[in-house]
């Protein structure tokens, strides 16, 4: 069963975690209601610290910042040489610097912290890696928003069970999302259903269902917290039910 309404925090969180400027990020997860620890930004990687009321601690991951000119970033997109890691292969691009990342969530976090984490784009992609960064015992709730395909099926298997309460969400006909569209090393994806966001409600889909590809719009995290945040006030929300986008 989806919690709606961690889903819409999360989506919160994921749209927020694009703000560059420390201050300006700040305000915005303040603003969420959230203690706003740290963020991390260098040339390839922005990711901001958190901890909400109940005293969970949020690693939020961005995703591509080509609307500010960090090439890497888009670089990091179109990166798909494969780099083997523990249990699998994964692109290049994805990896990029998620050492660093961690490095410093872990430095900020006290230890032993269990993390939520939560990503939008390239960052959905990146938070599927959290397992190659912490054990089992401190991943808390994941949430992804419109991930390109960026690891292989072994790496998926491998780590089923780390990845098996995560909340994937798939929006539209969305083509970014449908990213690699043709190479054939990178077409899977988390083996779980995904939430499939449309503009009349949602539906929960075992992911080959999804048709993919069609629309570059609908790869827009705004459109996904709008329709996350709409789904999770309504009141009795089932599959298939009609919420207005």
């Amino acid at each position: 069963m989806i919690d709606w309404s961690a889903t819409a925090a999360a989506a919160k969180r994921a749209n927020a975690a694009y703000i560059e400027d420390a201050a300006q990020s700040k305000a915005a997860f303040e603003a969420l209601g959230d203690v706003w620890s740290s963020i991390f930004s260098d040339a390839n990687n922005q990711a901001v610290i958190s901890v909400d009321p109940s005293g969970t601690t949020h690693l939020s991951i961005s995703g591509t910042r080509a609307s500010s000119l960090k090439l890497l970033d888009v670089f990091d997109d179109v990166s798909l040489d494969p780099h083997p890691v523990k249990g699998g292969t994964v692109t290049e691009g994805v990896i990029s610097g998620m050492q660093e990342v961690w490095d410093w969530a872990l430095s900020v976090a006290p230890a032993g912290s269990v993390f939520s984490v939560c990503g939008h784009s390239l960052g959905a992609s990146r938070t599927h890696l959290t397992p190659l960064f912490l054990p089992a015992h401190q991943i808390g709730g994941l949430w992804s928003f419109e991930a390109p395909k960026f690891c292989d099926a072994q790496f998926y298997a491998t780590y089923a069970a780390e990845l098996a309460g995560m909340v994937c969400v798939l929006n539209g006909a969305d083509s970014w999302a449908a990213w690699p569209w043709i190479d054939p090393r990178w077409q899977a994806r988390p083996q779980q259903d995904h939430v499939w966001l449309q503009s009349a409600g949602f539906e929960v889909i075992p992911v080959k269902q999804w048709p993919g590809a069609g629309s570059f719009s609908d790869h827009d995290m705004g459109m996904v917290q709008a329709r996350c945040e709409k789904i999770a006030a309504a009141l009795d929300i089932k599959p298939i039910v009609s919420v207005a986008a």
